[in-house]
């Protein structure tokens, strides 16, 4: 009986430390950011309270070139599990080299979960992508 005990106390500490692991991982997961420049534009988004199924965003876009196009950044979204990649609505700038749009919002999709998540930041003419680069979180 002793020795079933022990075995018991062993097992639980065991998983104890298991799921702790777990935890701490996945509270690193809670936040972070995502930034990157092009010709003509730069952009970043900081991620806080990101979870599989919802994230709160704040960003901006500033257009650095004075070339007639505009300027957007756009939130993007990966499901491991299946793959899905999820382009979210851009965010754009409209008012020439030098002009910044900030902007706050949340991403909560249905259906898919947000393992990956990031940025793309574009130089725009009309609805054609001139430039874009993506960075990750």
């Amino acid at each position: 009986m002793t020795n079933t005990w022990k075995r018991l106390a062993v097992t639980g500490v065991a998983a104890v430390a298991v799921f702790a692991t777990t935890t701490v991982t996945n509270a690193s997961a809670a936040g972070g950011g995502a930034a990157c420049s092009v010709t003509g534009a730069s952009g970043s988004l900081t991620f806080t309270n990101w979870t599989a199924h919802r994230v709160n965003i704040s960003g901006w876009v500033k257009d650095t070139a004075a070339d007639g196009h505009h300027v957007a950044i756009r939130f993007v979204s990966i499901d491991d599990s299946t793959g899905w990649v999820t382009e979210w609505p851009w965010h754009s700038e409209y008012d020439g080299k030098g002009a910044t749009t900030s902007f706050t919002t949340y991403a909560a999709p249905t259906g898919d979960a947000l393992d990956y998540i990031g940025a793309q930041v574009a130089v725009i003419e009309g609805s054609k992508i001139v430039r874009v680069c993506s960075d990750y979180a």
